[in-house]
């Protein structure tokens, strides 16, 4: 009898474990997937729509732009939807990942985003998808997703393109 040496199985293994598979040998464990189903959403997103965070950002979907020429440059201007105006400088609390404006721990202004900046497949959060932050007391920062209370105000003709700001913001307990 005679005996493979070890360079050659180690070469062969790979092929054979593929042959196999393809030729419909049982899944063992290395090979088997699990199914995750998970719940629909309450309402139908768009096709191809990122997924964004929960907490508060529903509520101020409502939300599009209209473009102008304004001394020959191009401006957009947010348009409002009617339940969304009628939260303008409402109590609001919202959860998002902080977006630093300053280079220190603590921060009493920032961007707080509904997409997760650290997530390598998402693109970068729009107008829509920011709300400028200003806290009563600076906040740690975070990677982790923060929830946030204070005054919303709606800044639709925002010269640095923002839509949203939240005022005398507090932060709270997740979860």
């Amino acid at each position: 009898m005679t005996k493979t040496p070890p360079a050659a199985l180690a070469r062969t293994l790979p092929v054979a474990l593929c042959l196999a598979v393809l030729a419909g040998a049982p899944a063992t464990p290395a090979f088997a997937f699990k199914e995750v189903k998970q719940a629909a959403p309450a309402e139908p997103q768009a096709p191809g729509a990122v997924p964004r965070a929960t907490l508060g950002w529903d509520l101020i979907a409502d939300v599009r732009e209209e473009q102008s020429v304004v001394d020959g440059m191009l401006r957009y201007r947010a348009v409002f939807g009617e339940a969304l105006q009628k939260l303008d400088g409402a109590d609001f609390t919202i959860g998002g990942w902080i977006i630093p404006l300053e280079q220190s721990e603590k921060s009493a202004h920032f961007l707080l985003s509904a997409l997760s900046p650290t997530c390598p497949f998402c693109p970068p959060p729009g107008p829509a998808d920011l709300i400028e932050v200003r806290t009563t007391e600076p906040v740690q920062f975070s990677y982790e997703m923060v929830t946030l209370k204070g005054r919303l105000k709606l800044t639709g003709e925002d010269p640095n393109g923002l839509y949203f700001r939240l005022e005398e913001a507090k932060a709270s307990p997740t979860g």
